[in-house]
Formats: structure tokens, C-alpha cells, sequence
């Protein structure tokens, strides 16, 4: 014999239906606005943006080429192939997607989300692979206010920060000399195989190491991986403030440390993973374990796809563009007055809605 529909199953299919269109209505009747961070992320990309065309302007006066095969935005961000300071092979779309001033409204975002407010002190490791994130990072403190204590590394993956004439950190004591930037790095690595650079060309490394040296700049050279961690982590603590965000750009060996964990850690801010250092970790997982939040960028091709940036884009990119600048609004008087309509339906019926149990 044939169940029969009972009344509260009728009751309940056409509430479903009618609770079904109003998404639809509600969907339909959403707006796109600016984000509320919207003033503070446009700042940041003009002031990525400046630094950019200041450090091409600067190549330029350098003599050194901009080569328009691999750089076909002009943007002179983008380093060589090969040479004696670079380390790992890199992707040249990633690099020239990186290129994009809006990333800075990335970091602006993720920085937001972490908590960060004017004042607060940022541990930040950088490596030279991608130079334009590097000062993406930059530009959002500066905006911000934040308080960077920043350690970079020399080595670079191909068309990276790997001009040995201009790395990434003779870029960023350029910006800093130029008044654009108020921070910059404190101390340095060779980075490369054992952040000593063992896969590197001794020749290309001493010269550059010889004249960050003269710049002030402390130079950590250490082997042992705990070591080296423990050199830094003295770096970044060595005054009372505390540490509110680790932002770690790039690969090098320090960041992860000797471990898997870099390949299934998704770049942005870590809020759902629970590292436990051990004697392979790096910073990443120091920082992470010691409940402070971690700003992780590196697949620069998904943080691009997440936040609506154009990847490898043929055309000059364009301040304010991307999802990363706008949210949308839902009618909320609509949502509360269909919430509020149901619970009324579902008081009314509530003896046709229940399910007796024996």
C-alpha cells in the first residue's frame, strides 16, 4: 500500500519551495560595493605601484635591460633566467602575475583579517623569488602603519630578484634611500641549499654579500637549521613589543624548514592548521604554534585567482581592479522579514511539523 502525503509533509514542501524562491529574490537583489577596507587597499597599490616604476627607472639608469620577451608589461620587476645567485626553477607567469600593484590590497586584506591595527610589530621573512610581493608587503605596512622587523634572503628562483647588479634587497635600500618605504631589512642570508648559498656561485654571492654589509645590514650565516631559526626569531624579539603576524613571502629554506608542510599550506592567512615545530621546522610553524597568526604567500596563481587579479595579463595593469576592492550587500531587510516569516509559519504549524516518536 502507497504512503500517503501527510498535511505537515505538504506544509513543509511548500515552505521549502517559497523559502527557495525568496534565495533566489535575495541573490538577484545583492549589490556590489566598495569593500570597507576599500580607501586603505587603494592606497597600498598606488604606493606598489610607485615603487615599481621607481625601481624600473632605476634599472634604467643602471644600464640594465629590461628585457620585453619575458618582461612584456615593461614592468621591470622581473629578474633573469639563470645566473650564479639563482636557486630554484621559478614560473615566469607567477612572477609577472606578481607584478601587479592590486597584490598590495591583498596583503592589505589578509593583514586586516589577521587583526593588525597602527602600531603593530610584524616579524616578516622574505626571500628574493618574488620581489614585487616583497614590496606589496611593504606598501601595506607602510599604509597600515605596522611596525615590520624584516630578514631577507639573497637567493632568487629564475626571473626573480636575481639581477646581481640590483637584487632584491639593493631594490628595496633603493625605495628606502627614495623616501617610499620606512622600513627595510635589518639582517640578511645568502638563502639558497642550507641558506648558506652551497648551490650558489661563490664569485656572484661575495660581492653582493661584501656590499649589503656596508649598508648596515646584520648577515646571518648559520648552517644548522635550529640554529639559524633561533638567530632570527632573537632578531625579530630583541625589543618588548610583542609580535602580532608572522608574513612569510617566498620559499627559501627557513620558512618551512627541512618539511612537506610548505606543498599542502595554502597561501594567505593560516587560521586552520596547528603546526608542531620539531627539529625540521622553520617560522612558519614556530609562529604558528605559538598562536600567532601567519600571512603565507607563495602560489602567487591562486592567491590571484581567489582575490580576482588578471593572471599574466598582456595589457598594463590598472589600479582598483579585482574582487579584492569590493563585497557585495545583501537587501538585509528582506532576509530578516523572510526569517522572521518562517519561524512565525513554523510556530503556527509547530504540532503538523513534529515527528512523534514512540
Amino acid at each position: 500500500m502507497k504512503n500517503r502525503l501527510k498535511k505537515q509533509d505538504i506544509f513543509i514542501l511548500i515552505l521549502s519551495i517559497i523559502l527557495l524562491l525568496f534565495i533566489n529574490i535575495i541573490e538577484n537583489n545583492k549589490k556590489l560595493v566598495k569593500d570597507p577596507w576599500y580607501d586603505e587597499k587603494y592606497e597600498a597599490a598606488k604606493l606598489m605601484e610607485q615603487c615599481l616604476k621607481e625601481i624600473r627607472e632605476e634599472k634604467l639608469r643602471r644600464g640594465i635591460e629590461i628585457d620585453l620577451e619575458y618582461d612584456k608589461n615593461d614592468t621591470g620587476i622581473i629578474g633573469v633566467e639563470f645566473n650564479g645567485i639563482t636557486t630554484t626553477l621559478g614560473s615566469l607567469e607567477a612572477k609577472r602575475t606578481s607584478a601587479n600593484p592590486n597584490f598590495a590590497a591583498v596583503i592589505v586584506h589578509l593583514m586586516k583579517q589577521g587583526g593588525l591595527k597602527a602600531g603593530d610589530k610584524i616579524a616578516v621573512n622574505f626571500s628574493s623569488s618574488f620581489p614585487a610581493l616583497n614590496i606589496a608587503v611593504l606598501s601595506a605596512s607602510e599604509v597600515l602603519k605596522l611596525e615590520p622587523v624584516i630578514i631577507s634572503s639573497i637567493g632568487s628562483s629564475t626571473w626573480g630578484g636575481n639581477n646581481l647588479e640590483f637584487t632584491y634587497l639593493d631594490m628595496e635600500e633603493h625605495l628606502y634611500n627614495k623616501g617610499l618605504i620606512s622600513h627595510k631589512s635589518v639582517a640578511f642570508s645568502i638563502g639558497g641549499a642550507k641558506d648558506i648559498g652551497k648551490d650558489m656561485n661563490e664569485k656572484d654571492v661575495k660581492p653582493i654579500v661584501e656590499r649589503l654589509k656596508k649598508s648596515g645590514k646584520e648577515f646571518i650565516l648559520e648552517e644548522d637549521l635550529n640554529k639559524n631559526i633561533q638567530i632570527r626569531y632573537e632578531i625579530y624579539s630583541r625589543d618588548q613589543q610583542e609580535i602580532r603576524c608572522f608574513v612569510n613571502v617566498g620559499g627559501n629554506l627557513v620558512s618551512f624548514g627541512e618539511t612537506a608542510d610548505i606543498a599542502h599550506t595554502p597561501p594567505g592567512l593560516i587560521t586552520n592548521q596547528r603546526f608542531k615545530p620539531t627539529d625540521n621546522t622553520g617560522l612558519v610553524q614556530l609562529f604558528n604554534s605559538k598562536n600567532i597568526p601567519v600571512i603565507h604567500l607563495l602560489n602567487v596563481l591562486e592567491l590571484a585567482h581567489s582575490y580576482g587579479l588578471k593572471i599574466d595579463p598582456s595589457s598594463p595593469f590598472k589600479l582598483g581592479e579585482g574582487n579584492i576592492y569590493y563585497t557585495y550587500k545583501y537587501p538585509t531587510n528582506l532576509i530578516i522579514l523572510v526569517v522572521v516569516l518562517t519561524l512565525i509559519c513554523l510556530i503556527i504549524f509547530r504540532k503538523r511539523t513534529r515527528v512523534p516518536y514512540d
